[in-house]
């Protein structure tokens, strides 16, 4: 008698791990790449699976993984409390990866192993063994924070915050401007896409362009080392708290300057002056990115979903003369 073919049969055949081949089996979340490999294994196989066994094992799995890349940020903490706040069946795995290739690279890993129904990943930049380890994540797989076109996403409309701050920028007629932005390799999303239009829209500006990291300290390190041999009377960083850091620095050392940061947080308003800001709402945010990782669990769409999120800038004093 032929040998049935079993599960571990099929898992070394497809060079897929036994989870894997169950979840396929059951109906659950598979990559499409991974789907193949089975099917072709399966259909060669003519590989019969025992649908009462199946029947006592299926159910939906409700623990979903959430990957964050710094939880000192207030943004991230805002979007975390907006899934939480929507989540109603879900059990969130949250892994700090303090913005580290490696750690999140075995956080995909590690989530895989805990059998996951998807992940949700709050990225600064995708590399391609990031995006070869996503890909082959056997679940759903939905990324918040850069623009990704193999992968659902929920993304914030940096550009057009840029033109938005940048047109308002523009109308204070600034002679000496610093930007104090992110290293594009770390962050595209804000690093690039955040400044490309201010510096269009500021044409008619001297500007210095100066790399900063998110923190208010190393952030008002950065405003200074620029600030010993200019003056300027315009900074806009590339959150909150890198604006915040030059303010610190601009008082330190004299500078008779207009302020405008990015972000939605108490510091805006805690600061003196209260600081002119572009603001997303992180908090809907985090809801839009729940709803998404739902709509594509149980409905898996063919086509990546796309969603994108406008601002808007609140004028507060740090603009005033």
């Amino acid at each position: 008698m032929e040998k049935k073919l079993t599960i571990t049969d099929i898992a070394n055949m497809a060079q897929v791990a036994k989870s894997t081949v169950s979840r396929y089996l059951n109906g659950g979340p598979v990559s499409a790449k991974t789907r193949e490999k089975i099917n072709k294994v399966v259909t060669e196989n003519n590989y019969q699976p025992n649908t009462f066994a199946q029947s006592l094992k299926q159910k939906v799995n409700h623990t979903i993984g959430v990957i964050v890349p710094r939880l000192d940020s207030s943004a991230q903490v805002e979007m975390l409390r907006g899934l939480d706040d929507a989540n109603e069946n879900d059990t969130f795995l949250i892994v700090n990866t303090y913005q580290s290739t490696k750690r999140e690279l075995a956080a995909i890993e590690k989530l895989r192993t805990q059998n996951v129904s998807g992940l949700i990943v709050l990225t600064a930049n995708l590399n391609d063994e990031l995006r070869n380890a996503l890909t082959e994540f056997d679940a759903p797989v939905v990324i918040q924070g850069q623009e990704e076109p193999n992968f659902h996403r929920v993304v914030m409309n940096d550009l057009q915050a840029g033109t938005v701050v940048g047109e308002f920028a523009a109308s204070l007629h600034p002679q000496n401007t610093l930007l104090l932005k992110i290293d594009e390799t770390l962050d595209w999303a804000i690093g690039h896409d955040r400044f490309l239009n201010i510096r269009k829209k500021l044409s008619t500006s001297k500007v210095t362009v100066v790399n900063s990291k998110f923190s208010i300290a190393e952030a008002k390190v950065a405003a200074q080392q620029a600030m010993q041999s200019q003056n300027f009377d315009l900074i806009i960083g590339a959150t909150d708290r890198i604006t915040i850091g030059a303010l610190q620095a601009g008082l330190a050392t004299g500078q008779n300057a207009r302020y405008i940061g990015f972000g939605k947080s108490d510091l805006s308003t805690t600061v003196t002056p209260n600081l002119t800001s572009f603001e997303y709402d992180f908090y809907q945010t985090g809801k839009k990115i729940y709803e998404l990782f739902c709509t594509v669990r149980d409905a898996n769409p063919s086509n990546t979903i796309r969603t994108v999120l406008d601002g808007e800038l609140v004028v507060r004093d740090s603009t005033e003369k």
